[in-house]
């Protein structure tokens, strides 16, 4: 059997299960959140049917760049559509909206298998498709982190939970992408924990700044995109016109923290 065959089966059957998980009502027999249960079991389950597809020949720090990242994607991506899109389902029209997101967020799920494959590869050989895979997975990665943002920020959980979450989350995803600079583990984990310091950092500032959650979301993710492309790109390559859009982002994510913040009464600082 092929890969693709295997990424094919992986996926319905991922997708199966995830239509079931729509109609089962596990409250009955679990006293968890029903939408974090759901996400964590289809997250397992593309786990072990990622680790099928790729011939169990994962290990060393693939089990994290590959197998944790990615079924932690899936993960996110799930709870996101089932807080957002799934929850209380009722007329018609909601629920052909629903299966056509589904299967969207199949293809997504297809195309993630096809792209954790290449980079698995490209970890022992130099192989046509790997800049096309990395550029994927850069993909995947801002919208975890816009979805992951949000969920955070949103959730009620206590301060210092939401603080040790961010920082695991931006370091996961961080971790991922600069891992296949294949430059010494000490550099990677380096510029990694930079990455990570600055990150937390804004985050605990955003949390006392009077914005609206979808605002620091975009922050957080505008933010983290230019820190991410910097460390992506070699320093002494990175074009200017690559540096421009770096500082027109920024200045414009920061006139948008300035303006629609308000302190006191009905009062912006610029």
């Amino acid at each position: 059997m092929n890969l693709r065959t295997k990424a094919i089966i992986t996926t319905v059957m991922f997708s199966f299960v995830y239509l079931i998980l729509q109609i089962v009502d596990l409250g009955k027999v679990f006293s968890i959140d029903q939408d974090v249960l759901k996400a964590f079991i289809v997250s397992i389950l593309f786990l072990f049917g990622l680790y099928w597809v790729l011939g169990f020949k994962i290990k060393g720090i693939r089990i994290i760049t590959i197998l944790a990242y990615s079924s932690y994607l899936v993960f996110i991506m799930s709870l996101f559509l089932e807080l957002v899109i799934f929850k209380n389902v009722g007329r018609i029209s909601e629920k052909t909206l629903s299966l056509i997101i589904l299967i969207i967020y199949a293809f997504g799920v297809y195309f993630l298998i096809l792209t954790m494959n290449i980079l698995n590869k490209s970890y022992v050989s130099r192989i046509p498709l790997a800049q096309a895979a990395k550029a994927a997975n850069f993909l995947y990665t801002l919208i975890a982190s816009y979805f992951s943002f949000l969920i955070i920020l949103r959730s009620g959980i206590d301060f210092y939970f939401k603080v040790i979450i961010f920082t695991l989350v931006i370091f996961l995803l961080t971790l991922n992408l600069f891992w296949f600079k294949k430059e010494s583990r000490r550099q990677l984990f380096g510029e990694t924990n930079a990455v990570v310091v600055i990150m937390v950092l804004l985050f605990l500032v955003l949390l006392m700044w009077p914005l609206s959650v979808e605002l620091s979301t975009m922050f957080f993710t505008i933010v983290f995109y230019i820190l991410l492309g910097l460390g992506l790109e070699e320093r002494e390559t990175t074009s200017p016109l690559m540096s421009f859009e770096y500082i027109v982002l920024l200045i414009i994510a920061v006139f948008l923290l300035l303006k629609l913040t308000t302190w006191g009464i009905n009062s912006s600082l610029i």
